[in-house]
């Protein structure tokens, strides 16, 4: 597998992993509820260690991942077992992502157990310093691991057939790409936007994310399918 596919594929999982909703939702929450009780300065600080506690869970797990193929494999990557067992994932997160995520209706109510959900509302209402809206970020987007883990997974191996040098900038561009929708969110709050604002755009958009991530498995699939399954038995 080239270097240009290995790139490709992590960066595609990244934008995936952007395209799933909690941590953006548990997000706005965390706004909502900060900015009634906290002047803006200390706002922006909970934002911050938010953002920071999604992005180092990131980090660890694609890290954790990347160790545990790299140890556990004899080649250093996964087998061909493996990767038509991933296919045949990728191929019903296609299908779960169009369907399950989002919850029907005109709401933005995605896919957790109300459990989760009725938790994490109330430790973004009860947030009141860095260290528990960072691991709120922890927390939120290990909630998202039944879709994102075959992310993690495939982009792990991606990596590794990697030289070392772009094995960090890989790392480091799959944290960034999914952390860019909180970013977006943070600079439009900052130059104007409102929540409600926000939320409104969420639900015109959300058939839009629906259709992206599912297409995003999909195409992920097929590139699996065409440059590891099929290219390792050419």
């Amino acid at each position: 597998m080239s270097s240009f596919v290995s790139l490709g594929i992590v960066l595609l999982s990244g934008l995936i992993l952007a395209s799933l909703q909690a941590p953006l939702a548990s997000f706005l929450l965390l706004y909502h509820s900060s900015f009634g009780k906290n002047i803006k300065k200390k706002t922006k600080s909970l934002a911050s260690s938010y953002v920071s506690g999604v992005a180092v869970m990131v980090f660890l797990l694609l890290a954790t991942s990347v160790f545990l193929i790299s140890a556990l494999s004899f080649s250093g990557s996964l087998s061909l077992v493996s990767l038509v067992v991933l296919f045949g994932v990728l191929l019903a997160l296609s299908l779960l992502s169009l369907c399950f995520y989002y919850k029907f209706g005109r709401s933005t109510e995605l896919w957790l157990p109300r459990k989760v959900s009725k938790f994490i509302s109330s430790r973004a209402r009860a947030t009141s310093d860095n260290s528990e809206a960072f691991a709120l970020g922890m927390f939120v987007t290990f909630c998202d691991l039944l879709f994102s883990f075959p992310l993690f997974i495939l982009s792990a191996n991606a990596i590794l057939s990697l030289s070392s040098p772009y094995q960090v900038l890989a790392l480091a561009g799959f944290t960034i790409l999914s952390c860019l929708p909180l970013v977006i969110l943070r600079l439009a709050i900052r130059k104007g936007k409102n929540l409600a604002d926000v939320q409104r755009w969420r639900l015109k958009n959300k058939n839009f994310f629906r259709f992206f991530s599912g297409l995003g498995f999909l195409v992920l699939a097929v590139f699996l399918f065409a440059f590891l399954v099929i290219g390792d038995k050419i």
